[in-house]
């Protein structure tokens, strides 16, 4: 009953399970993909200003101005 699904992005098979759950890709390319959705996930409002998209934690220490 094993099936074999192909992965569209690096061509390698993955277990026919993952893809009954509705997964398309395999593990190690889905996590990259998942990466690049969560990149989006982050907004911050500034204090007089719009909000802001952040992307690496870098940025959002940064954002801060008041001193500690």
């Amino acid at each position: 009953m094993s099936e074999e699904c192909i992965c569209p992005s690096c061509c390698n098979d993955f277990d026919y399970r993952r893809f009954r759950l509705g997964y398309n890709y395999c593990l190690d390319c889905g996590d990259i993909r998942a990466e690049r959705q969560r990149d989006a996930w982050c907004i911050v409002p500034l204090p007089k200003q719009a909000y802001t998209l952040v992307t690496s934690r870098s940025d959002l220490l940064h954002l801060n101005q008041k001193t500690r």
